[in-house]
């Protein structure tokens, strides 16, 4: 019995992925721009959640025009959207500030003076958190919010 289940709801994400890899892909230009202009000036963290904003706005804004949605109502749609949204953010906060702590603890001099003022630093660490929390988010919105027709 789970493994039917199993197989019925990865069979589902699947489906559903391309509609996803559409969304994200506009969403992820939006936050890593977004990221990689603000991260000199404000820090990780903070350019983090501006920048999760805006690309969560931005997929939840594509999805619906590529996909069919699953609740009634658009404003519960987006508040489910931006919780499964900071679940990413929160793998994304945890991962580039682990990037972070590790180049600097490997060459702090490296850190402070280079990587911590360079935008592809930025870039590059971004992209990385960004890959990891894309599993998380795609299944969730999938499996909450849109379907494939």
């Amino acid at each position: 019995m789970k493994v039917n289940l199993f197989k019925l709801r990865l069979k589902n994400y699947l489906k559903f992925v391309p509609f996803y890899l559409i969304g994200s892909g506009f969403a992820f230009i939006v936050d890593i721009t977004i990221f990689t202009l603000l991260r000199t000036n404000f820090g990780t963290n903070y350019s983090a959640f501006i920048a999760y904003i805006f690309g969560t706005i931005t997929s939840f804004s594509i999805l619906l025009l590529i996909t069919t949605y699953r609740l009634n109502k658009k404003r519960f749609g987006i508040l489910i959207h931006l919780l499964i949204g900071l679940g990413t953010l929160i793998i994304n906060i945890l991962v580039l500030n682990s990037i972070d702590f590790i180049t600097q603890l490997y060459n702090e001099i490296l850190y402070t003076d280079i990587l911590n003022k360079s935008n592809y630093y930025a870039l590059i660490t971004k992209t990385i958190s960004n890959g990891i929390g894309f599993l998380w988010t795609s299944f969730m919105t999938g499996k909450l919010l849109f379907k494939n027709n």
